[in-house]
């Protein structure tokens, strides 16, 4: 490698690094959830706030929540993204670049002005979190449980909580390469909002805030509490208020009407008892967590590949496996006439 070429190699690394993310939108995102925790000071119990438990009390979960949100301001994520996913997350997310640069037909929403700007925030809003709220019910299908599950394992709340995701759950963008919001063209200013009201709904639903924001947060903009219960370890409350806008959890049937608040939070084992592996031994359980999953997709794929196989096939009058088919039918025929 010349000089010319380790000279274009750092300026490409000082503007992913520095301008992208230093000085970008991760570090303003990770700004704003230290002024949240600051802020909480000033009105919670000392011992009931994030700061107390970052810095005083430092348990394992904070320690996660901290490595995470670091991880993901740094710029050092999407590293650990390609290597998990073997490359999947970033060709995806190209992939969906390009075909988002191919379309020639959006709908472009109005930013002219206040009233304007806060229609299309809104209806941005709504849109963004149709396809998260499916996205987050594929994380808790059997397959990505076992890479969500380190999101929820956190026995505590932090508002940094919600940084605290999977690396290898990014493959699941090659799911989505195309969604509603691909056909929407929006300015800058609209992002923008977005992006502050957006962030600042996800901090508060993963900290521990008794808020309920009145009908606003059981209709619109997801409250403290109404996540809280998503993160709740009772069975009450397993697969419930999935979305940041309950509209959705109420129109898909998966919105907690009852009155029961959180005993805990994580998950639990099959006797029902809290699941610590990742406070007591973080990085295996990490591991085992990446490789139970792997396991379960190659061997979904080996049998989507067996049955295909299978169909193609032809199966001759002598097949033995097509006579005892026939067999087991007739004598299940059998059985129902007598």
């Amino acid at each position: 490698m010349d000089a010319d070429q380790l000279h274009r190699l750092f300026d490409k690394l000082w503007v992913y690094f520095v301008d992208k993310h230093l000085f970008g939108e991760p570090a303003a995102i990770l700004l704003g959830a230290v002024l949240l925790i600051c802020a909480e000071t000033l009105f919670r119990d000392w011992d009931k706030t994030v700061m107390y438990r970052l810095l005083v009390r430092r348990s394992t979960s904070a320690k996660i929540d901290v490595a995470f949100a670091l991880l993901q301001s740094s710029g050092l994520a999407l590293f650990v993204e390609i290597v998990l996913t073997f490359g999947v997350s970033l060709g995806a997310a190209r992939l969906g670049n390009a075909l988002s640069n191919y379309l020639t037909w959006r709908i472009t929403l109005p930013s002219d002005g206040v009233f304007e700007i806060a229609f299309s925030v809104m209806v941005y809003f709504l849109v963004f979190d149709f396809v998260g709220y499916w996205v987050h019910r594929l994380y808790h299908t059997p397959l990505f449980w076992h890479l969500h599950r380190f999101h929820h394992s956190a026995p505590e709340l932090n508002f940094i909580t919600s940084l605290r995701t999977h690396p290898a759950e990014t493959a699941t963008r090659l799911l989505f390469l195309v969604t509603p919001l691909t056909f929407l063209k929006v300015s800058d200013s609209i992002l923008l909002t977005f992006l502050v009201v957006n962030e600042f709904v996800n901090f508060c639903e993963h900290s521990e805030l008794p808020w309920n924001w009145g009908w606003v947060g059981r209709w619109i903009f997801a409250s403290p509490a109404v996540h809280q219960l998503h993160h709740s370890i009772d069975e009450e409350h397993r697969d419930k208020n999935f979305g940041e806008c309950p509209f959705w959890d109420r129109v898909f049937g998966t919105w907690y009407d009852g009155d029961k608040k959180p005993s805990g939070y994580g998950v639990s084992t099959v006797d029902g008892m809290p699941d610590r592996g990742y406070d007591e031994q973080p990085i295996t359980q990490f591991t085992n967590d990446l490789l139970a999953f792997y396991r379960h997709l190659i061997a979904g794929a080996l049998w989507m590949f067996r049955r295909a196989t299978t169909s193609t096939r032809a199966p001759s009058v002598s097949d033995p496996s097509l006579v005892r088919s026939i067999a087991t039918a007739g004598s299940g025929d059998e059985q129902v006439s007598s």
